[in-house]
């Protein structure tokens, strides 16, 4: 057989001593070669399957929403949007009660559950031919969305055209291949709507966090096709003007950096220390304490190698906690127990922070409490959970952060909220189906005796500061800070 490398073939050589001739498999290996078939005609025959489930799940969503708008419907005072305050009607009341319900249920965000909503309402009651090629298994639910997608905004006419051409395409190209072959067809029927689309897309444009691993992140910018082009244009310019410098890499190994690496510091670069400002004050350049480090002490005093916690992130490496702690002019001083990572206390000797209460409240849970949001606590209100108006106090049992189309949520519509002793937020959508919110982090004996109803005074209701903390409650010693707290600034 090795006499065979250098030869004719090193497969023929094989073939010829199994005793099969050339082009004939041995019987085990057609065998297989059946079974693996099998088994791709099955996963086959189950993404048909899938396509199937989605056109039902459409049809369902849709017959929830017909639903919900009857009961509206029933229930209305025929008022218009806006007959009552904030804008709030029984078709706005209606329609958010299913969004927050489906999104609870699908343990999705409720953007998602709006879009979820939309799409099937397209295409069970606009685009039938689509749904019925997904019910068939034809067409995979993510080709239903770009015709979905490329149809929104056309006339019924021109809808019925638009899909009647694309449709048989979906059932051959791969979804990015529809997609491209779909916006062709799309401008070539309806090409006068393109600037009326564009400045109703403009009005989209955002920034968002995606959390990565390792104590990476993508930072994603949604914005016009011409500002993105120019922006890497002007990104791959400055790396490569800077492609023979002798910067380390950005885990300090000394080597030169890629392109590639060359452009993400370019964009760092610019966005911490650039002076984009036409009026008021320059934006502060650099990392600046406007978020939450928490950070074990033992880690801080490097005696220990527990990951410390990025608010709005999530865990980042000892040494970067350590040289955001120096580099940082001031910052919010958050103490953990060492053994059970709970927070025990925090201070606020250098950097001017909101009333401390806010900051408890806050530091319990990071973003907004309802299921699914991500909006940062620090841009969030503070709702008391009962309210104050009524029975409801201003301590930490009943205060939470809610953003605020959740804060109005909780008030215009028949959800309900909930807060227990341990701070998990207990939502009940209008069809009576419980979730629960967790707390990002657990507070020690300590920091909840000073949150819970009887910590101050008795009838304090005077703001999110509470009252005196009781004489015998005193913060743990900060052993190798610069001065301990004063137990006045803890008054809740």
């Amino acid at each position: 057989m090795w006499g065979n490398v250098g030869g004719r073939g090193f497969t023929s050589g094989m073939t010829g001593l199994q005793g099969f001739p050339p082009g004939v498999e041995a019987p085990r290996v057609a065998m297989l070669r059946g079974s693996l078939g099998g088994v791709l005609d099955t996963v086959e025959a189950v993404d048909r399957i899938a396509g199937a489930i989605a056109a039902a799940r459409a049809e369902l969503i849709d017959a929830a929403r017909r639903t919900s708008e009857a009961i509206a419907a029933e229930g209305s005072s025929g008022g218009p949007l806006g007959a009552e305050p904030h804008g709030w009607n029984a078709a706005v009341r209606a329609r958010r009660e299913l969004a927050f319900d489906l999104a609870a249920r699908l343990r999705i965000p409720e953007r998602t559950a709006e879009t979820l909503i939309g799409e099937s309402q397209r295409l069970v009651q606009s685009l039938p031919d689509t749904h019925t090629a997904l019910g068939a298994g034809e067409i995979s639910y993510r080709h239903a969305q770009v015709i979905i997608d490329q149809t929104a905004g056309l006339s019924d006419i021109v809808t019925a055209e638009f899909e009647s051409t694309v449709l048989p395409r979906a059932k051959e190209l791969t979804v990015s291949k529809f997609k491209n072959d779909a916006r062709k067809k799309r401008e070539a029927l309806d090409p006068d709507s393109i600037e009326r689309r564009h400045r109703v897309a403009i009005e989209d444009r955002t920034t968002w966090i995606d959390p990565q691993q390792d104590g990476m992140a993508i930072l994603s910018t949604l914005m016009t096709a011409e500002a993105a082009v120019a922006i890497m244009d002007r990104i791959t310019r400055i790396a490569l003007a800077n492609g023979t410098d002798g910067t380390e890499d950005g885990a300090g190994n000394g080597a030169k950096r890629t392109l590639a690496q060359r452009k993400a510091d370019a964009v760092t670069d610019l966005l911490l220390d650039g002076d984009l400002c036409t009026s008021g004050d320059p934006v502060p350049h650099g990392i600046r304490p406007q978020v939450l480090v928490t950070v074990p002490v033992l880690t801080l005093l490097g005696q220990a190698e527990t990951p410390a916690h990025l608010d709005g992130y999530g865990p980042i490496s000892p040494d970067t906690a350590r040289d955001l702690a120096v580099k940082a002019p001031g910052f919010a001083r958050i103490l953990t127990d060492p053994v059970t990572s709970a927070i025990l206390d925090f201070d606020r000797s250098k950097y001017a922070v909101p009333a401390d209460l806010k900051q408890v409240v806050r530091l319990q849970h990071e973003t907004c409490t309802a299921p699914g949001c991500n909006k940062r606590a620090t841009h969030c209100q503070l709702d008391h959970t009962q309210d104050w108006a009524g029975e409801g106090t201003t301590c930490l049992a009943n205060l939470s952060p809610l953003c605020t189309e959740h804060h109005n949520l909780k008030h215009h519509t028949r959800v309900k909220l909930r807060k227990l002793p341990d701070g998990t937020m207990e939502w009940t959508t209008a069809t009576g189906k419980t979730v629960t919110v967790r707390p990002t982090n657990i507070l020690g004996s300590d920091m909840l005796r000073r949150g819970s109803p009887g910590a101050g005074p008795s009838g304090n209701r005077s703001g999110d500061t509470g009252g005196t903390a009781p004489p015998d409650i005193k913060p743990p010693p900060l052993t190798g800070w610069d001065e301990p707290p004063d137990p006045e600034q803890y008054p809740f």
